[in-house]
């Protein structure tokens, strides 16, 4: 008999910030599921004009798409 493994799903959906450069990975925050909802049932381009903000430099900016 073959014994049975578990798999552990890590995902991210990293950007950088314009203003400042830094880096912000989208899927920390996603308490509400916005982003793995959208992600993980292909429909991407419901993210188009979400608004970010950096938690570093407070600049707000629209999310222009997803590349993969």
């Amino acid at each position: 008999m073959k014994k049975r493994s578990m798999a552990t799903l890590r995902w991210s959906l990293d950007m950088e910030c314009p203003k400042c450069k830094t880096d912000i990975d989208l899927s920390i925050n996603d308490d509400d599921c916005v982003y793995s909802m959208a992600i993980f049932n292909n429909k991407w381009d419901d993210l188009v004009g979400e608004e970010i903000v950096c938690e570093k430099c407070g600049h707000v900016f629209l999310l222009d798409g997803i590349f993969y």
